[in-house]
């Protein structure tokens, strides 16, 4: 009888991310239009930026990004929004790019990037297993999943991803699973992960990770409690 895979993600190696800074708070940012600066919010957080919410970031006169957490497809991809976002991130630059899921070698994520001359001091790809093992850790939930529909989103796995690494506080801004669309354009775009989200980040928030919202919305919609100065 095969071993249900559930069983043996605590085994799978712990995925070492190539970071020099995992402590202080965090600020995930995502692309919805009600991104705002978190109370407390100085030099020395953080700044995660998801897919190309780094160019909501500029508007706000933040800086290059420490982390940025960029779907593979937009790398790599040929697809008309993959194209658009490519195109929109074109000459930009990361301290530290993060790929998931990407289950190859990274050579071909590097050529990627320099077809849109996006530069970064470090790149990691990770697999879709060293994904599920980071959610697991921060959820207990298993997710491993080839189906668009049952993923979860680039920005939901970014805010594992901080917490993972070992950000505290980790407070997430311009997020939303009701609000379409983004902060940088005018293109009414889908939200297609809301459930899965939603259903992740409530089993986050039973575990007590400080993890916090800074829109009272995405507060309601999740359950992450919201973000009120509150350091450790």
């Amino acid at each position: 009888m095969k071993t249900p895979l559930l069983k043996l993600l605590p085994t799978f190696s712990k995925p070492i991310l190539r970071l020099p800074r995992v402590t202080g708070p965090a600020l995930v940012m995502g692309s919805a239009p009600n991104f705002r600066l978190p109370e407390g919010h100085d030099a020395d957080w953080t700044l995660v930026t998801v897919n190309a919410s780094q160019l909501l970031a500029e508007t706000f006169g933040l800086p290059v990004p420490d982390i940025a957490v960029i779907r593979r497809g937009i790398v790599v991809g040929e697809g008309e929004q993959d194209l658009y976002k490519r195109d929109l991130l074109k000459g930009r630059q990361a301290k530290h790019l993060i790929i998931p899921v990407w289950p190859n070698v990274e050579d071909k994520l590097k050529t990627g990037c320099s077809t849109f001359n996006y530069r970064y001091d470090t790149l990691q790809a990770l697999t879709k297993w060293q994904l599920a093992n980071i959610v697991w850790r921060l959820s207990g939930k298993y997710h491993v999943s080839h189906r668009w529909h049952r993923k979860i989103s680039t920005g939901a796995f970014a805010i594992m991803l901080a917490r993972f690494a070992g950000y505290a506080p980790v407070v997430v801004s311009g997020f939303s699973l009701s609000q379409a669309g983004h902060g940088y354009d005018t293109r009414n775009a889908f939200r297609y992960h809301a459930d899965e989200d939603a259903d992740l980040l409530r089993l986050v928030v039973r575990r007590g990770e400080p993890i916090y919202a800074q829109d009272r919305d995405f507060a309601a919609e999740t359950g992450l409690p919201l973000w009120q100065g509150q350091m450790p």
